[in-house]
């Protein structure tokens, strides 16, 4: 649904009409809305099973906020509030007098903690969603950071609505949205809930206060760790249109409604061609036939798994060099690890992440 609804929005030969747009957009909206519902309930419930695995890491505070509040964005504009990074506390709006985070001593040094960097990320953008959100128009949010001791306290403060003292209990209760849902604010009710989880499993804790009418301050805590080193982040290939030389992909999936959607992704490059196998037997039969530039496999096939091909393929001296990317909706570090042991090059997590997508086609292309 949602990478569907992309490709209508990107289709410059048959553009939509104004209208036709909005209601495209609606639909890309409600799609994105029920994935991030399907996605935390999975989530809360691989951590009350035991099942969820976090990886520990030093991670620098400066790059994880930069990140979050870019994911944010959007969302900041279409309100209308602004946001405040800070790595030390400015003034806090009035009324929420938070002595830990108005008042105590700030650091200008980067901060480095212990965390998973994509569940700090999580955590983040669930924090300040939840304070543009629930915010007033022209409201505005901060977000600081300051090294106390052994611990970086990460503070959200905002200045909404605010919550009634008898109801901070109910945040942390799974789906309950204390009446939100009879408003026109999307949400969960689980947000608050698994960021809590995932931050004591990072050997943090997350705490949330408000004043009434007023505003809430959000406040995570997070042990430090030594500061890692840098390295400079890679950008994504830019298009530079056709080389001359076709790049021939063959994609192994058994559900037509993803081949489909591959297809209509793909014909935004005429310099690549696409084959489509609708099981692992058959994408093995057609690699070893006609060996292929570049392999997208989809790690849940009919009659077997991606890795189960992948084996097949480094198996045999005709397909063993062909260059292999897996493409799935489980994005478990261990699924990950898995695959790359398996000989995979690289791990593409759905939806589709379409610019990732046509920036791998442009880069496969390029190294040809």
């Amino acid at each position: 649904m949602i990478g569907f609804s992309q490709l209508l929005r990107m289709d410059v030969s048959r553009p939509l009409s104004k209208q036709q747009l909005e209601r495209v957009e609606h639909v890309e909206s409600a799609g994105e809305h029920l994935l991030a519902l399907v996605n935390d309930v999975l989530d809360l419930s691989r951590i009350e099973s035991g099942e969820m695995s976090l990886t520990r890491e030093s991670v620098a505070m400066s790059e994880a906020v930069e990140e979050a509040a870019m994911m944010v964005s959007p969302l900041v504009s279409e309100a209308g509030v602004e946001i405040f990074l800070t790595p030390e506390p400015l003034a806090v709006p009035e009324g929420n007098q938070e002595p830990s985070v108005a008042r105590q001593p700030g650091i200008r040094r980067d901060v480095w903690v212990h965390a998973d960097r994509v569940r700090l990320r999580q955590i983040l953008v669930n924090l300040l969603s939840n304070a543009v959100k629930y915010n007033r128009p022209g409201g505005k949010v901060v977000l600081s950071w300051i090294q106390l001791a052994e611990q970086c306290e990460i503070s959200v403060v905002d200045t909404g609505q605010g919550i009634a003292a008898d109801q901070i209990g109910g945040l942390f209760e799974p789906f309950n949205r204390l009446g939100a849902e009879a408003s026109k604010v999307e949400g969960t009710g689980i947000g608050l809930v698994l960021s809590r989880q995932l931050a004591e499993m990072m050997g943090g804790s997350l705490e949330i206060s408000s004043v009434l009418g007023e505003g809430t301050v959000a406040l995570l805590r997070l042990r430090i760790a030594p500061a890692a080193e840098t390295t400079a982040r890679a950008s994504a290939p830019q298009y530079v249109g056709w080389s001359g030389q076709t790049l021939r992909v063959l994609y192994a999936e058994d559900n037509e409604v993803n081949a489909e959607l591959m297809r209509q992704i793909v014909r935004l490059r005429p310099s690549v061609s696409l084959r489509v196998a609708e099981s692992g037997r058959s994408a093995l039969e057609m690699a070893v036939l006609d060996p292929p530039d570049l392999m997208l496999i989809d790690m849940n096939l009919g009659d077997m798994t991606g890795l189960e091909l992948a084996r097949a393929l480094g198996g045999d001296r005709s397909t063993r060099d062909i260059r292999m990317f897996a493409l799935s909706a489980d994005a478990l570090p261990e699924q990950i690890e898995a695959a790359m042991r398996c000989g995979f090059d690289g791990y593409l997590t759905k939806p589709i992440d379409f610019n990732k997508l046509l920036a791998l086609l442009d880069s496969e292309q390029a190294a040809r």
